[in-house]
């Protein structure tokens, strides 16, 4: 059995990795039947993003933040399967960059996200 400060160290650790925003490039993401799956990024304000994806079926697709309570969508589009766009933050924030799966069976999304150079 391991010690108490052993535990302690391992949940903490763990519940920083699950907390820190994940990063530019690639990422693919498995989106169950009826679900969601997020691949979020701290952007500053009036930060510009280049993002595509490809899915092996339809997803509703969103860009996302919270505010409190509140959850706002400065980008939403229905049943895509593919998305090749550019976003511009409006201001600093944890934005989440969402596939949902309205249909029967799993999709895999694969993708890339990369800042826009000035």
């Amino acid at each position: 059995m391991l010690p108490t400060l052993a535990w302690i160290t391992l949940l903490s650790t763990t519940a920083l990795a699950a907390a820190a925003p994940a990063r530019f490039g690639h990422f693919g993401l498995d989106v169950p039947a009826r679900g969601f799956e997020g691949h979020c990024l701290k952007l500053e304000a009036v930060e510009p993003i280049h993002y595509r994806f490809r899915a092996t079926g339809e997803v509703d697709f969103n860009i996302h933040y919270h505010r409190g309570k509140d959850v706002h969508y400065p980008v939403k589009t229905n049943a895509s399967q593919t998305v090749d766009s550019t976003f511009t933050a409006p201001q600093a924030d944890d934005y989440c960059l969402m596939g949902e799966r309205n249909g029967d069976g799993a999709v895999r999304i694969e993708g890339s996200v990369d800042r826009i150079k000035p």
